[in-house]
């Protein structure tokens, strides 16, 4: 029982971790523009629905609509700009994983799985992007 409740904190970090990295990684640059705070607002979206996934009671509608929030944000990280290819994968992927996480806190039904390995294909995908990126450049 213990184990599977530090797998279930593990989960909530990778997402956490992502957001925070992608934040000091915008802070760090030497590139502020105008869109600078409209990046910050983006990371900061996600660390509180993050930080609601662990304080709301579990709501199909309630799930889809943050799956569906935390999807616009992976595409909105996409037209953002971000300072560097680091920043633009941490919030890829911190979006994805909690689009993943707020898909099972209640959204999950048995006949709509292939939306669930929809999502779990996007975080390997942008997994694989990051990686080859980071190993490109």
């Amino acid at each position: 029982m213990v184990v599977v409740i530090l797998i279930c904190y593990a989960a909530l970090l990778v997402p956490l971790g992502c957001f925070l990295a992608a934040a000091v990684a915008e802070i760090r640059s030497h590139k502020k523009g105008p869109a600078f705070f409209l990046r910050l607002g983006e990371i900061a979206f996600g660390v509180t629905a993050l930080w609601a996934l662990t304080r709301v009671g579990q709501s199909e509608s309630r799930s889809w609509t943050m799956v569906c929030l935390s999807l616009l944000l992976g595409g909105l990280a996409l037209v953002s700009k971000y300072a560097s290819p680091a920043a633009l994968f941490c919030v890829l992927f911190g979006s994805a994983t909690l689009a993943f996480l707020w898909y099972f806190k209640g959204a999950y039904h048995a006949e709509q799985f292939a939306f669930a390995v929809f999502l779990l294909f996007f975080l390997f995908a942008a997994a694989a992007y990051g990686v080859f990126r980071h190993i490109v450049s």
